[in-house]
Order: structure tokens, then sequence, then C-alpha cells
């Protein structure tokens, strides 16, 4: 689930760059529609570019993953760097500045004690994070 999660960047990156570079070609830029046929009417939209260019970045990481014996701590470690500041920081910022918390109300104080435990339970991940890297390199 946290590979999808923290790949969704990357895909998005990548499809962009190509239709960007490429917006004439029908196999990145076009979008297909299919009827499920034991379904009520559901349409499942396809993009041959998305299902290629997926797929084969799961297999390059699979790849990658089985040559690289610790690679499960590699992406603790950036699992839990990127943890506090993409899904409690900035949601919880941006959530004061919509909707115009003042400072040092019941509210404030609740979301800021949220976001430092985060904080801390990052903090923690990483160090145990680091430890299992080193803790495999040694082995």
């Amino acid at each position: 689930m946290g590979f999808q999660v923290y790949s969704q960047p990357i895909f998005a990156a990548m499809e962009r760059v190509l239709t960007e570079r490429y917006p004439q070609n029908k196999l990145i830029s076009k979008f297909y529609g299919f009827k499920l046929p034991s379904s009520r009417g559901v349409t499942v939209t396809l993009s041959p570019m998305r299902l290629c260019l997926r797929t084969t970045y799961v297999v390059i990481i699979t790849g990658v993953s089985i040559l690289f014996p610790y690679f499960n701590e590699v992406l603790g470690v950036l699992g839990a760097v990127g943890f506090w500041p993409l899904a409690v920081y900035f949601p919880v910022e941006m959530c004061i500045l919509q909707k115009k918390i003042p400072v040092w109300t019941r509210q404030w104080i609740l979301l800021r004690a949220f976001s430092f435990v985060c904080l801390l339970v990052s903090v923690l991940a990483l160090v145990g994070s680091i430890y299992g890297l080193v803790a495999a390199k040694l082995r």
C-alpha cells in the first residue's frame, strides 16, 4: 500500500512529461472506455500509456528490490522522512490557514499537538529504519 501511495508523484511526473513532449501520440493521450459485461453499465477508462508505464515501473522496482537485499529498509527510511511533512504538517497548516483558526485557541493547540506527536512518531520510525538498514548492511 505504501509503495502505491509514494509512487503516485513519480507516475504523475512521468505522465506529465510524456503528454507535454508527445501531445499528438494516440498511445499517450488517448483513453479507451470499456463496459464491464457483468456490471450494470459500469464503464472503465484505460490509458495504454498508463498501463505500460506503470507496469514497467513496477517491474523495474521489483527487479531492483530483488537485487538490492535491504531495499525494504531503504523504503522505510524514505517513508519515515516523507510521512510527516506530506501527510501531516502540510495538511494541518492548510487547515489552520483555510479555516483561519486563531492562534492559541483550543483547536489550534490540538492541531499543533497532533502534528508534533506525528513528528515524534516519524522521527522514531526514521531511527528504527536507519537501525534496520545498518543491521541489514552488517549481516
